[in-house]
C-alpha cells in the first residue's frame, strides 16, 4: 500500500496538467513499449504464435529464421478493420464509446536464393524479405461522466499548486486566489469580495472549493506504430534455420482531451444541495502530439530435431527510439454574469469592478525532443505437427519493462525513470493456437495473454487475445481471413487529489477483422 501510495505522489508530480500532458512520460513510454508481432491473417488466427513456425512473411519481425523455410518468392498484403469499445463507471455512472479505423496491417515482399526443392548445399536455400507491419494500434474515445459529490478539479489545484502555467489560468479566470486569504460571495452587493482568513492550502484558496460539479471527459487518441523489417533466414540441412533483421521504428500518436466541470452545486447550511449562481461551467482542453523513428534488430534459430517437432527461439534488442512532441493546453472559464469581482486587498474608489464573465486562457505550444529505449523481449516456442492434417504451437514471451528508460536534454526525466524502475516489472506472456487442414482449407484458432506490466496494483491490466480463422491455398497464390478480439482493463483519473480521488474504471474491447492476400512466384 505504501508503494502505490508513492506511486501516486509520484504521478501526479510528474504529470498534473503540465506540458507532459494529462498523464506522464513514463505513462506513454510503456504505452510505445506495449508492441506486438503484428504480421499476417494467418499468424493472427493462430493467437500470434509466430516463433517455431515457417514459411511465413510475419516471420521477417518474429522470427526471422522462419525465413529459411521459403523455397519460392512470396508477397502479400493484409487489410484490417479495427472495432474499438471502451465502456467506463465513473462515480457511479456508466458511459459506451465507440470507434472504428481502417488499416493496412502488413505488407510484405520475400525473395528466394537456392536451387529449390532439390537442394545440394548444406544451406539448402535462403530468403530475403522487406516487410512492413502494423505493431500498435493507438486509436480509441473514451468518454466518462459523473456527478462528483467530494471535490472539484479546483481543489486539486490549490491543494497541489506546483504548476504555474495552470495556476496562472486559474487566477486569471476568477477562479482562484494567489494569497492566503479567502473569497467571499456578497450577495446584497452582487460582487465577489475577499475576506481575512486561517490560510490553508500553501496559501491558495477558492470561493469555489466547496461548490461539487458534474465532470465529463473526452479522450480521442489516434495514431500507430509501424516497423520496416529488413530480413534474411536460411535453411541448413533442413533441420537447422537461422535469421536476422533490422528493424525501422515509426510512431505517429495524437491525444485530445477535453474535461469540464458543470452543474455545480454547493450544500446549504440544512444540508440540501443548493445550485451554483455564480459558476457555469470549467472548460479543460490538452492535445498532445508525438511523432518518432528508432532502430531495433531481431535474431532467431529454429531447430527441427524430428519431421513433425519444431522448436524456436528469438531475441528482439531493446528499440531506440527519437520522439518530439508538442503540447498546448486550453482553459475556458464561464459564469452566469450574476456577480461582479472586486479585489478587497488592492482596489480604490476608483477601481473599477470586473464582470464574471467568460474568460479563456490559451497557453503557448510546448515542444520537446527525447529519447526512449524500449525493453528487449526473449520469445521460445514449440510447434508440433500432425503429419499433413494440422498443428499445434505455443510460445512464452520474456520482457523486463522496468527496463524501459527516458532520456532527452529540454527537462529532467530521472522522476519518470524512477518510477518505471521501481514499479515496472518482467512480464511472461504467452499464446497457444492450432490449426487444422482439411483439403485446400484451414482452420485456425488461438488465444493469447499479456501479462499486467505493473509490479503492484489494485486491478489487473493484462490483455487477453482470442482469435478464430480460416485460410485458402493455392500452390500460387492464398487467402486468409480472421477475427481477432482483445480485452483489457484500465483506471484513469481526471487529476490527483489526496483524499476521494475520483477514478474511472474502464473495460477496453478491440475487434480486429484481417484480411491477407498472397501470391507465390
Amino acid at each position: 500500500m505504501d508503494r502505490l501510495i508513492f506511486l501516486l505522489i509520484l504521478i501526479f508530480m510528474c504529470s498534473f496538467l503540465s506540458t507532459q500532458a494529462q498523464f506522464g512520460y513514463y505513462e506513454q513510454a510503456l504505452q510505445f513499449s506495449q508492441t506486438s508481432f503484428g504480421g499476417t491473417a494467418r499468424m493472427q488466427g493462430i493467437g500470434g504464435v509466430q516463433v517455431a513456425l515457417g514459411g511465413d512473411l510475419s516471420h521477417a519481425s518474429s522470427n526471422p529464421a522462419g525465413l529459411g523455410f521459403y523455397n519460392r518468392g512470396t508477397f502479400s498484403i493484409t487489410t484490417g478493420l479495427n472495432f474499438h469499445k471502451t465502456e467506463s463507471d465513473y462515480l457511479g455512472q456508466s458511459n459506451l464509446d465507440k470507434k472504428v479505423n481502417f488499416n493496412i496491417a502488413q505488407l510484405g515482399l520475400s525473395f528466394y536464393f537456392g536451387d529449390g526443392a532439390i537442394a545440394t548445399q548444406p544451406i539448402r536455400g535462403s530468403s530475403f524479405a522487406i516487410t512492413v507491419d502494423r505493431v500498435n494500434d493507438f486509436y480509441n474515445d473514451t468518454y466518462y461522466q459523473g456527478k462528483n459529490y467530494d471535490n472539484s478539479y479546483i481543489n486539486a489545484v490549490i491543494e497541489n499548486p506546483n504548476d504555474g502555467l495552470v495556476l496562472d489560468a486559474l487566477y486569471n479566470n476568477y477562479l482562484i486566489n494567489p494569497h492566503p486569504n479567502n473569497y467571499e460571495f456578497a450577495s446584497d452587493f452582487g460582487e465577489l469580495r475577499g475576506y481575512d482568513t486561517i490560510p490553508n492550502y500553501q496559501g491558495y484558496s477558492s470561493p469555489f472549493e466547496f461548490s461539487r460539479p458534474t465532470q465529463s471527459n473526452s479522450i480521442v487518441t489516434e495514431g500507430s506504430q509501424y516497423a520496416i523489417n529488413f530480413a534474411y533466414g536460411a535453411n541448413y540441412m533442413d533441420w537447422f534455420y537461422f535469421g536476422a533483421n533490422l528493424s525501422i521504428h515509426s510512431l505517429d500518436y495524437k491525444k485530445i482531451e477535453n474535461y469540464k466541470e458543470f452543474q455545480f452545486d454547493y450544500a446549504s447550511q440544512d444540508g440540501d444541495w443548493i445550485e451554483e449562481d455564480a459558476l457555469d461551467n470549467i472548460t479543460i482542453r490538452n492535445q498532445l502530439a508525438i511523432v518518432g523513428t528508432g532502430v531495433g534488430a531481431n535474431f532467431g534459430v529454429i531447430v527441427r530435431p524430428l519431421s513433425n517437432l519444431i522448436f524456436g527461439f528469438s531475441y528482439a534488442t531493446p528499440s531506440f527510439m527519437r520522439l518530439e512532441e508538442e503540447f498546448f493546453t486550453d482553459i475556458r472559464t464561464n459564469y452566469f454574469g450574476n456577480y461582479d469581482y472586486v479585489n478587497y486587498y488592492s482596489s480604490t474608489e476608483s477601481d473599477e469592478p470586473v464582470q464574471l464573465d467568460s474568460f479563456e486562457e490559451l497557453g503557448d505550444i510546448f515542444g520537446s525532443t527525447y529519447n526512449l529505449s524500449t525493453p528487449g523481449k526473449l520469445n521460445i516456442g514449440l510447434s508440433y505437427f500432425f503429419g499433413k492434417n494440422g498443428f499445434l504451437t505455443g510460445a512464452i514471451e520474456f520482457k523486463d519493462y522496468s527496463n524501459t528508460f527516458l532520456n532527452g536534454k529540454d527537462f529532467d526525466m530521472s522522476a519518470d525513470n524512477q518510477i518505471m524502475k521501481e514499479f515496472y516489472k518482467t512480464v511472461l506472456n504467452y499464446q497457444i493456437g492450432a490449426e487444422y487442414k482439411f483439403g485446400s482449407f484451414q482452420l485456425r484458432g488461438g488465444y493469447g495473454f499479456q501479462e499486467d506490466p505493473y509490479a503492484s496494483s489494485n486491478y489487473d491490466r493484462g490483455i487477453d487475445q482470442y482469435s478464430i480463422g480460416l485460410g485458402y491455398r493455392e500452390a500460387d497464390f492464398f487467402i486468409d481471413f480472421v477475427i481477432v478480439q482483445k480485452r483489457m482493463k484500465n483506471d484513469i483519473s481526471p487529476y490527483y487529489i489526496e483524499v476521494n480521488r475520483p477514478v474511472a474504471r474502464l473495460s477496453q474491447f478491440q475487434t480486429t477483422a484481417l484480411l491477407t492476400l498472397g501470391l507465390n512466384f
